[in-house]
């Protein structure tokens, strides 16, 4: 029992409009990079197939050279949208060549089926091997499974074009009609119709997969310096007093202040003063460790958490950001030279107390103020009155030595 041809190809070229039109629809809602170019190529295919199914009704030059020239096409554009949403750069003569080698060699042998089934299929796999290949190269960056189901309808297509293949080299010099029904036809195209319907829903669940990642990001990230927001910022602080609380380990916050950003933003324009900010925040990100965290937490406020970290090697951290800030070189938009500094203050978090996320940035914010009263660009780390010695007549106040710190993150 064989499947009837003809309305295999009017399914697969209905799946394939329906797809094109749903792709099309969700690409431009959310603006994902590639997804207009894997619409297009769905209806590129859809065409090809269709030109297919008119064989015997209209040219051969329409029905066998440009179809197949319009599947292989639309493989060809599917790579490009892969590259695309990949954010990479397309190599133009390695997705289009195979599509230009199918159109010479089907104009040549337009009149023998043997050879263009092999031609066909051994170009078809390449382009699909193409595609395999990007998908693996990127598939840590790539977020979620649809890239997986992508993954199977491409192995699947591969074994479809590997038994078409097989199929016409073991009935070489007897060709056959395109429509006629028979094992090898009813095996691809049934094939064909399952991979197009997963191969699509596998983009539209990669592109949603894509915009549900960047909705999560702007839910955690500062637009404007690319940092952790408020939000996401203290969420990890809180993680990170639970952590310190169950190994002991030691904890430092540091509260940090553009010095004079009002003046900047009166004398330069909010712009400059924007640019000020995100070169502080680049600063920030790349001088400190990948374990730290850092957060923007109000205009020109920013929060960096330092684990397993002391009073004493977060003063050594603070200080090197403090003078690499300061000896950072800043224009405002008119090209003036905007010198940047910061005050910061610095607590460390005792996990025998009973002190909370609120309560260990007060303490970083009272030795951010003392800095900031002192002259700014400055370090001050929070002392508690209540760990202070008492002071009496007979026994005058003495320095407290800072313990030797064995555990500075100071690279």
């Amino acid at each position: 029992m064989y499947a009837d041809i003809p309305t295999m190809f009017l399914m697969i070229i209905t799946v394939g409009v329906t797809l094109s039109v749903v792709l099309g629809i969700v690409g431009r809602q959310r603006q994902t990079e590639g997804v207009s170019l894997w619409a297009m190529a769905l209806a590129l295919n859809s065409l090809g197939y269709a030109l297919l199914g008119l064989r015997g009704q209209i040219s051969n030059l329409l029905s066998i050279v440009v179809a197949n020239v319009a599947l292989s096409g639309a493989l060809a554009m599917f790579a490009e949208g892969l590259f695309r949403f990949q954010q990479r750069p397309a190599p133009r003569w390695l997705v289009w060549a195979p599509v230009l080698v199918l159109a010479m060699l089907f104009v040549l042998w337009i009149d023998r089926l043997p050879e263009r089934v092999v031609t066909s299929s051994a170009i078809f796999a390449a382009q699909f091997i193409l595609i395999l290949t990007l998908l693996v190269q990127e598939r840590r960056q790539t977020v979620g499974q649809g890239q997986y189901l992508i993954g199977a309808t491409v192995l699947m297509a591969l074994a479809t074009l590997a038994y078409r293949g097989i199929s016409a080299a073991f009935q070489w010099g007897r060709p056959g009609s395109l429509l006629a029904a028979g094992p090898a036809q009813t095996v691809t195209f049934l094939l064909t119709t399952v991979s197009i319907v997963v191969f699509g829903i596998g983009l539209v669940i990669m592109t949603k997969e894509r915009a549900d990642e960047r909705n999560r990001l702007l839910a955690h990230r500062d637009d404007m310096t690319g940092l952790n927001n408020r939000r996401s910022v203290l969420e990890a602080l809180n993680q990170q007093l639970a952590q310190a609380r169950r190994s002991g380990l030691p904890l430092s916050l540091l509260m940090i202040d553009v010095d004079h950003f009002k003046r900047i933003n009166d004398t330069h324009g909010h712009l400059s003063g924007d640019l000020v900010l995100k070169q502080v925040a680049h600063t920030l990100r790349t001088r400190v460790r990948s374990q730290d965290i850092v957060g923007r937490v109000g205009g020109e406020e920013f929060l960096v958490v330092l684990p397993n970290t002391t009073a004493t090697g977060g003063r050594w951290v603070a200080e090197a950001l403090r003078e690499s800030i300061a000896a950072t070189r800043c224009s405002s938009l008119a090209g003036k030279p905007i010198p940047i500094t910061v005050s910061m203050g610095l607590h460390e978090f005792d996990p025998r107390g009973d002190r909370d996320c609120d309560d260990l940035i007060n303490d970083a914010d009272q030795a951010l103020y003392r800095a900031k009263a002192k002259g700014r660009d400055r370090v001050e780390v929070f002392e508690s009155v209540e760990a202070a010695p008492p002071v009496t007549a007979a026994m005058p106040p003495t320095r407290r030595e800072a313990p030797a710190d064995q555990r500075s993150n100071i690279r």
